[in-house]
């Protein structure tokens, strides 16, 4: 009788032990799960799990000259940029002529806006976009004043970028009839990310806005020269 007693004893501390284990393998297999998701955002965090998107992205620039031959500097502006190793330049407007807005009183500009195609990160391409401006006699010391050349970055694909660096969209994009117009003739169903209306809406809206002091037909905005076939080597 002891001897069965105890053979049925051992079993059943064999069973219990067998349990506690498949229960401490299951335990393992729950805790190994729920920490997936945590590993997976830490190699995202890392940048080891992300895949880059390696595509050329859509990039829209403005142009703007009111200091010289305009004309000139955004032309010689236009042949830099599609100089820069990681920038081809795919369309470009003709030049529109406006007065300035905002700042002091200075001279009418010169304004044209560009496509581009690269893979160089916003706040790369906008360090390049500086040095060129730099390169073209660009001085920051009076904010918005007169300047040879000026450019900003308009569009980065369907990217959104706010830092005290950068921001994409540009921040008055909507509000400047003068970017809108040139944009618009190379890009104008390109969707603003934020305000979800084409280029061409954001511009009849304003247009509406601000009356006849932007008439298409009036001098003082004025269709000035066209075309990316223009002859950059001469430069």
């Amino acid at each position: 009788m002891a001897k069965k007693k105890a053979k049925k004893a051992v079993k059943k501390v064999k069973k219990t032990v067998k349990k506690a284990c498949l229960a401490g393998r299951q335990a393992k297999e729950i805790v190994k799960k729920a920490k997936e998701p945590v590993k997976k955002a830490v190699k995202a965090v890392k940048g080891k799990n992300v895949k880059a998107d390696k595509g050329p992205k859509s990039v829209y620039l403005s142009l703007g000259s009111n200091v010289g031959d305009r004309e000139e500097y955004i032309e010689q502006a236009v042949f830099l940029l599609g100089k820069t190793k990681g920038i081809e330049i795919i369309k470009r407007s003709s030049n529109y002529e406006a007065q300035a807005d905002g700042g002091p009183s200075q001279a009418a500009f010169m304004n044209a806006a560009i496509a581009i195609k690269t893979q160089i990160l916003p706040h790369k391409l906008l360090e390049i976009i500086q040095e060129t401006e730099e390169v073209l006699g660009r001085e920051r010391e009076v904010e918005w004043g007169p300047r040879p050349i000026d450019i900003d970055i308009l569009f980065y694909g369907d990217q959104v970028v706010s830092d005290e660096k950068l921001q994409i969209p540009h921040p008055l994009l909507h509000e400047r009839i003068f970017v809108l117009k040139p944009l618009g003739e190379i890009a104008p169903h390109v969707m603003h990310p934020v305000l979800e209306k084409d280029v061409e809406a954001l511009y009849e809206e304003r247009k509406a806005e601000v009356g006849d002091k932007y008439d298409d037909e009036l001098p003082g905005f004025r269709d000035i020269k066209s075309g990316y076939a223009d002859d950059y080597e001469r430069w």
